[in-house]
């Protein structure tokens, strides 16, 4: 009689540990911090002076090399400009307006899949013949980046304004 009890406490402590340490299906912090840098610059836009990165690291709190890294990728994608020199740093590429989150998260991380057969090289489910999860899978990729493209950094610069900041 004491197996089955201790088996059964085993278990629920792999459970809890399962969802103390499991993985959560979100979206990485290079999307995060990319968008609030990249919120910074619409905030001066059209200004012709660019920000430095040392300016949006502090000001937004994120780790300088990372952030780095990040608008060289930004800017292969198309999102941010860069200037050299003493007065340098970075600015938007195109208007506010015309980026959205969507934008961010593809050069980022790539294309929002929660599953794996999903992906573009996958043209089946390897598991199961037919999947009854696939279809719910796909829309429920279709309206995350359906939502994420339908906002942009102009919509969001101007949530920021407008939100109230309490404190107490």
């Amino acid at each position: 009689m004491t197996k089955p009890v201790a088996y059964s406490s085993y278990c629920v402590k792999m459970l809890n540990s399962r969802r103390k340490f499991g993985k959560k299906m979100k979206f990485g912090v290079g999307v995060d911090y990319s968008l609030k840098a990249l919120l910074l610059l619409a905030e001066r836009y059209p200004s012709s002076s660019p920000v430095r990165v040392e300016e949006i690291a502090d000001t937004q709190d994120i780790p300088e090399n990372y952030l780095r890294r990040l608008l060289i990728e930004l800017k292969r994608g198309g999102l941010v400009a860069s200037q050299k020199g003493p007065s340098g740093g970075y600015m938007l590429a195109r208007a506010p307006a015309r980026i959205t989150m969507a934008d961010v998260g593809e050069i980022i991380e790539g294309d929002y899949t929660p599953v794996e057969c999903l992906e573009e090289s996958s043209a089946t489910c390897p598991r199961e013949t037919p999947c009854a999860m696939r279809d719910v899978w796909r829309e429920v990729r279709d309206s995350v980046n359906g939502i994420l493209r339908g906002v942009t950094l102009q919509a969001l610069s101007e949530k920021r304004k407008h939100a109230i900041n309490y404190s107490i």
